[in-house]
């Protein structure tokens, strides 16, 4: 049964990384024994309601990315440039989004994103704000921006820039959560063997 989508919010799932301490693609790792971690978010977002939902990938994953059986509102979209950093990775993503007012950002090394925490920061969406979970007084995952945090984004060509300096330009709604799961991001084998397998 397809979501009623929401038609002012999409995401973006930002899995272009070369995942050099992991070894292998975070994205392809597995969730559980029939989902992979960028399917498990992806449907996260997608059941939540997001009008559409971009996955940036680099060369190395987009053959098997194109076989994963996903809705018609997700697009793979490939970074060229990897090594450019995320916040060239954030402005493809975004340039390639339509009419969306809110969009979330997510990175695929944190798959423990889940619907109740994507909705809980959408229901307290702000148009002169962003938008971030919160435990223990430190932010995590995922982000909620606006179309004029996105703008101003996709205005800035300084690929020294990080998401985190266009944030502080603007105010914040922190959405207090229960446990630390916002915080934990797989990036080891250490990582995935103590926190999914």
């Amino acid at each position: 049964m397809n979501p009623t989508l929401l038609p002012d919010v999409s995401a973006i799932i930002l899995s272009s990384g070369l995942s050099e301490r992991m070894g292998q693609p975070k994205a392809l790792l597995k969730w559980n024994h029939e989902t992979t971690f960028i399917e498990k978010i992806i449907g996260e977002f997608h059941r939540f309601g997001c009008q559409q939902v971009v996955c940036m990938i680099n060369t190395a994953i987009e053959t098997a990315c194109s076989t994963l059986d996903v809705s018609s509102n997700v697009k793979f979209v490939v970074n060229h440039h990897p090594e450019w950093g995320r916040f060239h990775s954030i402005r493809i993503g975004l340039g390639t989004l339509k009419g969306t007012d809110f969009c979330f950002i997510h990175n695929v090394d944190n798959p423990f994103v889940n619907r109740d925490i994507v909705e809980k920061l959408y229901l307290l969406r702000d148009g002169n704000s962003w938008c971030s979970p919160m435990y223990n007084g430190k932010g995590g995952h995922p982000v909620l921006i606006t179309r004029q945090i996105a703008e101003r984004i996709l205005g800035i060509h300084d690929l020294n820039t990080t998401l985190a300096d266009v944030l502080n330009q603007y105010p914040r709604v922190s959405v207090a959560m229960d446990d630390d799961s916002i915080h934990r991001n797989i990036n080891t084998l250490e990582d995935y063997k103590r926190f999914v397998g």
